[in-house]
C-alpha cells in the first residue's frame, strides 16, 4: 500500500558520494499550456502571453532553476527568445539562453530548453523521434568555476510530450513514442547522465509506455528510474492515495483552455538514468529533491489555490492556477569533481531504504557501479544480529527485501558492507 512521504520518514543512505568540489544543478520541467498558441477553445483573451509571462515570473520566485525545460510552446520561431527576454533575463540577469525544439512532425506545439549559461553549455540539439510530436534531445556540458578545467561533466535532457487521451489507441501511440525514444538512447547514450522529462499523459505505471521507459531487462544501460518509486508508482489516475503526486488539472472548474476536475492525474515527470541515480559519472540525484511545485497533498479533485495551499505562497498558487492546467516538477542534481583519480575506481554501493518506520518488510534498492556483493546485517538495540544475508549485486540497480514480521517492535540498526569492505550503518524503526 502506498504511504505518504509527509507521514513516513524515508531514510536515504547514500554510500556513493565522491570526494572533491561540488555544485548543484536545479532542474525544472513545465507544461506551459498553449504558450503563444491560440485556438477556438483556448483563445487569446483567456490565455494571452503577456498574462502568462506575469504568472511565470511569479512561479519562478518559488523555484529558480538552472535548466528549465518546457512543452506546449507554440511553433512561432520567436517564442523561445521572447520567453527568455520576458521571464528570465530580467532584473539585471543576462546569462539565460534558449534552445528551441524542432518541429519535424509539424505539430502546433513544440518543446524548448532554457539554461543558465554561466553553468551550462549546450553542446548539441538532436531528435529522439518524430512520430506524432518531436521528442528533443539537449546535450549539455557544465561550465563552472568550481570544476577543474578540462574535466567535462555531461548531462543530457530529453523533452517528450507524449500523445494525450484515454483508450488503447492512445496508449499504443504513447508506447510507440517511448520505444522510439529508448531505441535512440540505446544506440547513442549508453551509460550517460540522462534525464527524460515532460508531459507523458500516463494514467498508470502499468501502461506499456511507462514500462518501456523503466525496462531494465530490455535496456540494461539506458533504462530510467522514477524518483518517487515506490510510493508514487501505481494506478494514480483518479486515485486519492496518490494525491501528493498528481500534477494535472490545477483548476476544479476549468475555463475551456484549462481542463477542469481538479488535480487527479500524474502526467508530468522527470526520470533519471541509473548513472544519475548512482552518481557514477559526476552527476547524482539529490534524494528527496523531486517535487511537483505547489503540490501539498491536499489537492485531490481540488484547485491548486483552494483550499489554502500549504506548499507555496498564495500569489504563487494563484499564478499556477492561472498559467496552465499542469504543475511544474523539479529535481536537484549534485555535481562532483573528483580530486583523487583513485576514487573513480571504487566499488561504490548506493542504497535507498523504505519504508522507515516499517511494519512488514524493509525494502532496499541498491546501485553498484560494477559486479560485486553486499553483506547485510540487522542488529537489535542490544547489538544482537537478527538478520544476515550476503548476496551478489550486479552492476546497476538491484532490489532486495528484509522480512521483519517475526521481529519485535523497536529500534534496529542496518549495516551494509560492499565488496571493498566499506560500511554504512543506518537506524531503522520497526512496528510503528
Amino acid at each position: 500500500m502506498k504511504k505518504s512521504l509527509s507521514l513516513i520518514l524515508f531514510v536515504i543512505a547514500s554510500l556513493c558520494m565522491n570526494a572533491g568540489v561540488t555544485d548543484t544543478i536545479k532542474v525544472m520541467q513545465y507544461n506551459l499550456l498553449n504558450y503563444g498558441n491560440y485556438t477556438d477553445y483556448c483563445p487569446q483573451d483567456i490565455n494571452n502571453v503577456s498574462d502568462k509571462n506575469r504568472y511565470i515570473r511569479t512561479i519562478l520566485t518559488a523555484y529558480y532553476p538552472d535548466i528549465f525545460t518546457v512543452c506546449e510552446m507554440g511553433k512561432a520561431a520567436n517564442l523561445p527568445s521572447d520567453f527568455v527576454n520576458n521571464n528570465l533575463n530580467i532584473n539585471g540577469i543576462t546569462y539565460w539562453k534558449a534552445s528551441s525544439g524542432s518541429n519535424t512532425s509539424n505539430s502546433y506545439l513544440t518543446n524548448a530548453a532554457f539554461y543558465n549559461s554561466e553553468k551550462m553549455v549546450l553542446r548539441k540539439h538532436s531528435l529522439a523521434q518524430t512520430y506524432i510530436r518531436d521528442v528533443d534531445i539537449y546535450s549539455f556540458y557544465l561550465k563552472n568555476d568550481l570544476l577543474a578545467s578540462g574535466d567535462t561533466v555531461n548531462l543530457v535532457c530529453i523533452i517528450a510530450h507524449l500523445k494525450a487521451g484515454y483508450g488503447s489507441d492512445n496508449e499504443d501511440k504513447r508506447h510507440t513514442m517511448c520505444r522510439n525514444i529508448m531505441n535512440n538512447i540505446n544506440n547513442s547514450y549508453r551509460n550517460c547522465n540522462v534525464l527524460i522529462m515532460g508531459d507523458f499523459n500516463l494514467y498508470s505505471s502499468a501502461e506499456a509506455a511507462y514500462q518501456t521507459l523503466t525496462d531494465k531487462n530490455s535496456y540494461p544501460t539506458t533504462y530510467f528510474i522514477d524518483p518517487v518509486y515506490p510510493y508514487g508508482v501505481g494506478e494514480w489516475n483518479g486515485n486519492p492515495d496518490y494525491a501528493e503526486y498528481h500534477t494535472q488539472s490545477v483548476d476544479r472548474q476549468g475555463n475551456g483552455c484549462r481542463s477542469g476536475g481538479g488535480l487527479d492525474d500524474r502526467f508530468d515527470f522527470i526520470m533519471m538514468s541509473q548513472n544519475i541515480y548512482g552518481g557514477t559519472d559526476k552527476v547524482q540525484y539529490i534524494n528527496g529533491s523531486y517535487h511537483a511545485i505547489g503540490q501539498d497533498g491536499n489537492r485531490f479533485n481540488q484547485s491548486i489555490n483552494s483550499p489554502e495551499n500549504q506548499d507555496v505562497p498564495a500569489d504563487v498558487a494563484n499564478a499556477l492556477f492561472n498559467n496552465s492546467d499542469h504543475l511544474p516538477v523539479k529535481m536537484e542534481l549534485l555535481v562532483t569533481q573528483n580530486t583523487d583519480v583513485e576514487e573513480l575506481d571504487d566499488n561504490k554501493l548506493c542504497f535507498d531504504i523504505y519504508p522507515n518506520p516499517a511494519k512488514e518488510k524493509i525494502n532496499i534498492r541498491f546501485f553498484q557501479n560494477n559486479h560485486g556483493k553486499a553483506d547485510i546485517r540487522l542488529f537489535n538495540s542490544l547489538g544482537q544480529t537478527v538478520y544476515v544475508n550476503t548476496f551478489p549485486v550486479d552492476e546497476g540497480v538491484e532490489e532486495t527485501v528484509i522480512p521483519i514480521s517475526n521481529l519485535h517492535e523497536g529500534v534496529y540498526f542496518l549495516k551494509i558492507t560492499n565488496s571493498d569492505g566499506k560500511k554504512e550503518v543506518v537506524k531503522v524503526v520497526l512496528g510503528v
